[in-house]
């Protein structure tokens, strides 16, 4: 038979305590049926293949009889590739889980060599829903704004209908449940989207802050090392390059030209106070230039200090405003009947509006508005004051730098003017002297430019990476769009699917729930948890069973029909006599499963539990086990 994947098939479980076995079944494709009376321990079983798939059983769920064992092992599976799971039974939830990436029979003669130990949570390591997930090709759904990621208990959570969880719920409970959660799992089952949308979705998450961290890199290095507004390239670089050997050039050729005139002229040549009138002038200049910074400066501290106490008394003006305006609410309502001083009776107040104790006229609604009109002088004046604030600070910041330069420049000249002072020269060679100090400084402009292009190689790297990153988000949001397209497309078809099945189940229900054998559509909700048929949702407690049943039957049936499902083509089902649901009508459902079972276009498995098993499917061909009694239960804990 054809098998569609994701597929899910349990061969064998085999139950452990104190080291005997004490369930240990096969299983096959198609329907499963393990029968028996009620309080026989079926429940139990459906438990241990819940939990041994992955499942999270909590502390209060687990069954007094399960407790006495020690070991739940299953052959499995997994798009019709053999592996083994085994999960030690203990009272607490999320559980690890050890994986035998092979056949039960041999697994069960490994002790411990060969299997692989995986944790329930994700972390540094793989956990075992990522294993699964792997080997059932599901993609790894990210959900919420935790980005928390799909577990194999939430999708067996759409595969379990077990007999604690609300017969009015779609989805088995658990703790701390939320809508996003249940809406993601269903939509996945229903195969919304694949590998590549989520890929592409981490993908555009991860480029969006590298393009934030490289156009950071670039707005830097731009603002650090761009020169009077040039742009950093090579060309402007080789330009730059050019230009200062040039001048260096024409300076070294000066110099020559002046050392040989030097020489010729050594005799002749006279002293010269030149050079010291030169470089005490520029310390003067840079002086008198950083006397007027500081004094700028100074003067916009004090402005700063001198707005920033305004702004406070604004504030206090404000409050101020704000309590008069309630004091004036609250007198407007007080009268007097009595004069306070005297005790004497207060006449009836003649003009309107006017105080109740003096009698003069008063605007009371005037009033508030001044305050109110002046509420939002001060609010103005005090954001134009804080505006003004973030100018000034600005301009500080500018000043405080332009003032650290001019005091470098200057203690520079002072030195080179105490040089000067102790070394007279003559004129050629001040002429000489100053050249030289004009070829220093076109040397280390050169040797910066030098450093420059490795900055120019840099930035140029940052941004041909943001236009591979720009294009490349491009291509993603392009794949995503079109990805959610197909997915609203998918799910759509899906649903119709799933709604075609279910109603094939209520029209061949018996004559119980006329609602049912009239229905022309069925609505599920996965994020709000519910079904309902023709836009009803409340009906007898036997008939939600039979409702939910059939439905988690139809989106298993669907799938199973329908490979664009990601569903597992897997269920489990420990409800279909549940809530006085009558044998004939559970016993009628069990037929109708069977019958779709046996012409689904995929491999599937359905097991179930029942005490009232339908006579022509009590074959060995369907069933599992024996038939269990309160004598004979499921788990043989009275042979150990």
């Amino acid at each position: 038979m054809t098998l569609f994947n994701p597929n899910i098939q349990i061969d064998q479980l085999t139950v452990f305590a104190r080291g005997a076995r004490v369930f240990d079944e096969q299983f096959h494709s198609g329907l499963n049926i393990i029968r028996g009376e009620n309080s026989s321990g079926k429940s139990t079983i459906m438990d241990f293949l819940f939990y041994a798939l992955g499942g999270d059983l909590l502390e209060h769920q687990w069954r007094e009889t399960a407790l006495l064992c020690d070991t739940v092992v299953a052959g499995v599976k997994l798009n019709g590739s053999d592996i083994t799971l085994r999960r030690s039974i203990e009272p607490k939830g999320s559980r690890p889980m050890q994986i035998y990436f092979g056949p039960i029979e041999e697994a069960l003669e490994k002790s411990e060599d060969g299997w692989e130990s995986y944790s329930f949570r994700r972390g540094k390591a793989d956990s075992f829903s990522q294993v699964m997930f792997r080997l059932l090709g599901l993609p790894e759904v990210q959900y919420g704004e935790a980005n928390a990621k799909i577990t194999i208990n939430q999708v067996l959570r759409l595969l379990y209908s077990d007999q604690l969880s609300s017969v009015e719920k779609i989805m088995r409970q658990q703790p701390f449940d939320d809508a996003i959660t249940r809406e993601t799992v269903g939509n996945l089952l229903l195969g919304a989207f694949d590998d590549k949308y989520y890929e592409a979705r981490l993908r555009l998450r991860a480029a969006d802050v590298e393009i934030k961290e490289v156009n950071s890199r670039i707005t830097f290095l731009t603002r650090t090392h761009a020169r009077d507004g040039h742009p950093l390239t090579d060309d402007w670089l080789a330009q730059e390059e050019k230009n200062l050997v040039a001048k260096l050039e024409a300076i070294n050729e000066e110099i020559l030209r002046l050392e040989e005139s030097i020489f010729n002229t050594q005799f002749e040549d006279r002293l010269t106070l030149n050079d010291q009138n030169e470089t005490y002038a520029r310390v003067t200049e840079l002086q008198e230039k950083l006397g007027a910074l500081t004094e700028a400066r100074d003067q916009l501290e004090l402005q700063i200090a001198d707005s920033a106490a305004f702004i406070v008394s604004i504030e206090r003006k404000l409050d101020a405003l704000q309590q008069s305006k309630a004091v004036v609410d609250e007198l407007n309502a007080l009268a007097f009947d009595f004069c306070p001083s005297c005790f004497a009776p207060i006449a009836e107040i003649e003009v309107e509006g006017a105080c109740s104790l003096c009698k003069q006229a008063s605007d009371h609604e005037r009033t508030k508005e001044r305050a109110l009109r002046l509420i939002n002088e001060y609010a103005r004046q005090k954001q134009n004051s804080i505006d003004l604030q973030d100018t000034r600070r600005a301009d500080l910041t500018r000043l405080n730098a332009e003032i650290v330069k001019t005091n470098e420049l200057w203690e520079h000249a002072g030195r080179h003017y105490s040089v000067s002072l102790r070394s007279p020269t003559t004129e050629l060679r001040s002429k000489l002297r100053k050249l030289n100090r004009d070829a220093g400084y076109l040397q280390r402009e050169i040797e910066e430019l030098a450093s420059k292009k490795a900055i120019i190689s840099e930035l140029q790297e940052a941004r041909r990476l943001r236009d591979a990153l720009n294009s490349e988000i491009g291509e993603l949001k392009t794949l995503i769009d079109v990805s959610e397209r197909k997915s609203r497309e998918q799910v759509s078809r899906a649903r119709q699917r799933v709604e075609s099945e279910c109603l094939d189940f209520l029209h061949e229900d018996l004559e119980r729930q006329s609602t049912f054998l009239n229905a022309d559509r069925v609505n599920f909700e996965f994020g709000g948890d519910r079904i309902s048929v023709n836009d009803e949702s409340y009906f007898s407690a036997s008939s939600m069973v039979y409702l939910r049943n059939s439905f988690l039957a139809s989106f298993a049936l669907a799938a199973a029909n329908d490979k664009s499902f990601f569903h597992p083509r897997f269920l489990l089902m420990d409800t279909v006599e549940d809530k006085g649901l009558e044998p004939k009508r559970s016993q009628n459902f069990q037929k109708q499963l069977h019958s779709k079972c046996l012409s689904a276009a995929s491999e599937m498995q359905v097991i179930i539990a029942t005490s009232m098993i339908a006579s022509e499917l009590d074959v060995p061909e369907i069933t599992v086990g024996e038939y269990y009694t309160h004598t004979n239960r499921t788990l043989k804990l009275n042979t150990r």
